[in-house]
């Protein structure tokens, strides 16, 4: 594993013309403006990287960004990640609308060390050099750089360089080292591509270990890839740590299939969002309210892009105040609950940019709110304020009866894999929660069986109402019956926690509501059950059909229905199709009879046995099959026998 020290990125930032590149080469011997365009109207347009060796062997990655207002949405791409700001201000013109509007970007992206570069010393006198310190110590008040060095320096001459790299060695000492058990992230600021090696992306890893070999894809596209090689402050590494300034070589994928913003994660591991809940704070400079609904760009990552902001509580914003909001995106970026962000607007504020506010991501693929509500809002504060485990929480009860996996909470809020182990543990342990799916580690919450619990139990109790006379329903029935949003996995679980709560009992296939009793129900029928049965006995060989019987008893179907049930459970009457029945003394009659006609005959043919019914075809023929069921007889061809 690398030194902490050399997975610090160092990020410039300051006014056009001030000398950024120039001190960056001074310092580490790198031209970062690589571009024809660049080097002719002598500034800097894209981001520029270097090396920069401290004292012993400790290294540090420096990004150079663009000053000029046009290109603030590169400077963010490149300051985004960054440990410490090197805010570069020139003797000879002071603090600049760009050095505050840098200043306001790098608070608002979380950037809380840093030290000021006094350049172009060599173009001053003393006096204009105290001056000069007097300005910027009045510009930094308030803000993180308020109690850091101001170190004078020239580019041209060398005075004071060697201070100023001092500085930086002291400042990165203590600087925190990244996570390397969070979910690897490597939002791109830059894609080329290298004769005989293909596509390469570089960026800084946001968190967790990228190695060779390892299968990754492209977010939000989902091009699936694999490191073919790493490269880590230009020299070839099998694996890259998070804050680490990272070349990857990908292997089968074209350049135009990737781009800055992009971010490149394990395959599968990562998802990207168009709605993004977040806390955000108004800058104090700001003329006005940011409007409950309004239109902003985007800044994250290394992604900028037209967004709508959302207000979610409050009708406005007002200069310095933090809130609650959405943001709508045009194009997913695969963010995560922490992630800084910054807004801008479309008109420049006097002496500061247009940089307008900034925040931090609270919750990632979130579901659009029309309407925000003042539960929403305290929602998302609830989790604005959450520590790591608490939002896997928030997430398991979010994910309501669909459930959620180990590796879905993983990509949604990019906990460490012991923290995830530890939230589901405690939830199950607790009984918060049950397993859904041992296969995939699926588990729901109780509180999201609520509703799936509440629609078997409403189907069982109409089952119950409807067929009174019945001893359950079938589980397969039941879960029919429960309606398409309980799902087979949810309606097993949901049916054992019913089952353990003492509101249902199941007796092989069927299932009914604990407590119900079939001969309670049978009792009150009794009336109906012995008419039924009477009726059928008047009626022989051909009795009425469900709809006469009913109309002729003057009840309902369901009623004549439950009645016929009890009685075929009885013997009394004998079911010879699904909704054909007669008496069991009609039945046995006739089975007698059967019998010493073929032990006189040997045989005999359809059109005799309708002879011995005295009834039609209908009630002839599924007569017949029935003692063919019933191994009375043996069909052959046309004819039947006496069996055995």
């Amino acid at each position: 594993m690398s030194n902490s020290s050399t997975r610090i990125v160092i990020g410039t930032a300051g006014h056009v013309d001030h000398g950024k590149t120039s001190l960056v080469k001074a310092l580490t011997g790198t031209d970062t403006d690589r571009l024809p365009e660049e080097k002719a109207r002598g500034i800097s347009i894209e981001l520029g990287f270097a090396r920069l060796p401290l004292d012993g062997d400790r290294t540090a990655a420096v990004i150079d960004v663009p000053g000029h207002e046009r290109f603030v949405r590169t400077m963010v791409a490149g300051a985004t990640g960054i440990d410490l700001a090197l805010f570069v201000i020139a003797a000879d013109e002071g603090v600049m609308p760009q050095t505050r509007e840098h200043l306001d970007i790098c608070r608002l992206l979380g950037v809380s060390r840093g030290l000021v570069a006094l350049t172009k010393i060599d173009r001053v006198d003393e006096e204009m050099r105290r001056l000069a310190t007097d300005d910027v110590r009045e510009a930094v008040r308030g803000t993180f750089l308020e109690r850091a060095p101001v170190v004078p320096c020239s580019a041209v001459t060398g005075e004071g360089l060697e201070r100023l790299r001092s500085a930086l060695a002291r400042a990165v000492i203590d600087a925190p080292a990244r996570a390397l058990d969070g979910l690897a992230r490597l939002p791109i600021d830059r894609v080329f591509s290298v004769k005989g090696f293909g596509t390469v992306v570089t960026g800084t890893l946001a968190a967790g270990t990228l190695a060779v070999g390892e299968a990754v894809e492209i977010l939000p596209s989902g091009v699936k890839s694999k490191v073919r090689n790493l490269e880590v402050h230009g020299e070839p590494r099998p694996r890259a740590e998070a804050g680490e300034r990272v070349a990857a070589n990908l292997a089968g994928i074209a350049q135009d299939q990737v781009a800055r913003g992009d971010v490149l994660a394990p395959d599968g591991a990562a998802l990207a969002s168009l709605v993004v809940e977040v806390e955000l704070t108004a800058l104090s400079i700001c003329p006005a309210p940011i409007g409950k609904r309004s239109r902003v760009l985007f800044h994250a990552l290394t992604t900028h892009q037209d967004a709508h902001l959302v207000l979610v509580g409050g009708s406005a914003l007002a200069p310095g105040d933090t809130g609650i909001a959405q943001i709508h995106l045009p194009r997913a970026v695969a963010l995560l609950p922490g992630d800084r962000f910054v807004l801008r607007g479309f008109r420049a504020l006097p002496g500061h940019g247009s940089t307008i506010a900034g925040g931090r991501i609270v919750r990632v693929a979130a579901r659009p709110l029309r309407r925000p509500s003042s539960a929403d809002e305290a929602r998302i504060r609830r989790s604005a304020h959450a520590a790591p485990d608490e939002l896997v929480g928030f997430e398991l009860e979010a994910a309501g009866a669909a459930g959620i996996t180990a590796r879905e909470l993983r990509a949604r809020t990019g906990a460490a894999p012991q923290v995830l182990e530890r939230a589901i543990h405690q939830a199950l342990s607790r009984r918060l929660a049950v397993t859904l799916d041992r296969d995939t580690g699926r588990v729901v919450t109780l509180a999201a069986l609520t509703e799936p619990k509440r629609r078997i139990v409403q189907a069982l109790d109409d089952f119950h109402g409807r067929e009174p006379l019945l001893p359950g329903i079938s589980r397969e029935q039941l879960r029919t019956a429960a309606g398409a949003a309980v799902d087979a996995r949810v309606f097993v679980v949901a049916l054992a926690e019913l089952d353990r709560e003492g509101l249902i009992e199941e007796d092989r296939d069927l299932v009914r509501r604990r407590g119900f009793s079939v001969t309670v129900a049978e009792a009150r029928s009794e009336d109906l059950v012995g008419r039924v049965r009477a009726a059928l006995a008047a009626q022989g060989l051909g009795p009425a059909s469900l709809a006469t019987l009913a109309q002729e008893l003057r009840v309902t179907e369901g009623a004549t229905s439950s009645a016929l049930e009890i009685l075929v459970r009885r013997g009394d009457v004998v079911r010879v199709k699904s909704d054909l029945f007669f008496h069991h003394d009609a039945v046995a009659g006739l089975r007698a009879s059967l019998r010493d006609f073929l032990r006189a005959k040997g045989q005999i043919t359809a059109q005799e046995f309708k002879q011995l019914t005295q009834q039609s075809r209908k009630y002839a023929i599924p007569l017949a099959e029935y003692f063919d069921a019933e191994k009375v007889t043996l069909r052959v061809g046309e004819i039947r026998k006496l069996r055995g």
